[in-house]
């Protein structure tokens, strides 16, 4: 099947699936994205759901119950620790998230927020609920803030009219999402006093050693237990990581040569800052 095709199919499935159990889910990215927010010529290999915090336990009850398998999970799926991964045979990708980076209110508020519009797409026939076309725009810029390279600021933004890019900005800053949002705009330099500024400089500008993305991240983490607990976290090998990277199950001897992969990574960048 055409990885356009299964795509489609499975946003259908889960929202198919996500009914049957009562679970409130917002569709973003690849199909989801009305017409004329993002490049046609661009293709998604995976499935991005929203899903409303409260409502996760039911999501992975009936997500497993139908033959997904969980292979990345929250703290270890990204560096914002917001998604999680789920793997089927025959529909593939599917990354489910209780967040979306960048949105520093709590997360069941920007479910809220972002659901209220009502909007809903078809794919594969089946309606789908996705944020509004404001919605979309920040989500896509959000998400271009991490992963630079993309055309989204293209299309989410360079073409959006005043009136568009007003609404945008208004709803960031409802989901207090301004300096997220400046990332992707290359506006940073407006929100050098904010904790959270050194981490979308590092993402936004997708360059930087791990030495650098480490300090962005404690930086921006707030309180200091969730500070000692992310430098642990750092600290470790990412299992999740390395079960994909290896296909099958890492062994002890496995974990201790990534971590010594690790160190040497982190004394190269240690020796080239001072250098």
């Amino acid at each position: 099947m055409p990885t356009a095709a299964r795509v489609h199919l499975a946003h259908a499935v889960v929202q198919h699936l996500a009914g049957t159990a009562g679970v409130e889910l917002l569709h973003l990215k690849g199909p989801a994205v009305s017409d004329g927010l993002r490049d046609p010529l661009r293709t998604s290999s995976d499935v991005d759901v929203l899903v409303r915090p409260s409502h996760l336990a039911r999501l992975i009850h009936v997500l497993e119950a139908h033959g997904w398998e969980r292979r990345t999970d929250f703290a270890t799926g990204s560096p914002f620790a917001h998604a999680a991964n789920w793997w089927h045979d025959n529909w593939g990708w599917v990354d489910v998230h209780v967040a979306w980076p960048g949105a520093r209110i709590p997360a069941e508020t920007v479910f809220d927020t972002l659901a209220a519009p009502r909007s809903t797409k078809a794919i594969a026939h089946v309606e789908c609920p996705v944020p509004d076309r404001t919605g979309q725009r920040l989500v896509l810029l959000l998400h271009a803030a991490r992963s630079p390279g993309t055309s989204d600021k293209d299309w989410a933004w360079d073409r959006a009219t005043d009136d568009e890019k007003a609404a945008v900005r208004a709803l960031a800053a409802e989901l207090d999402a301004q300096v997220a949002l400046a990332g992707a705009l290359g506006e940073l330099h407006l929100h050098t006093d904010d904790p959270d500024h050194q981490l979308w400089l590092h993402f936004s500008e997708g360059n930087g050693d791990r030495i650098s993305e480490w300090r962005a991240r404690l930086s921006a983490t707030r309180g200091t237990r969730a500070r000692l607990r992310l430098a642990l976290d750092l600290a470790r090998v990412n299992r999740d990581h390395l079960r994909l990277e290896l296909g099958r199950e890492p062994t002890r001897g496995d974990v201790r040569r990534r971590q010594r992969e690790r160190l040497r990574r982190a004394t190269d960048d240690l020796r080239s800052r001072l250098r």
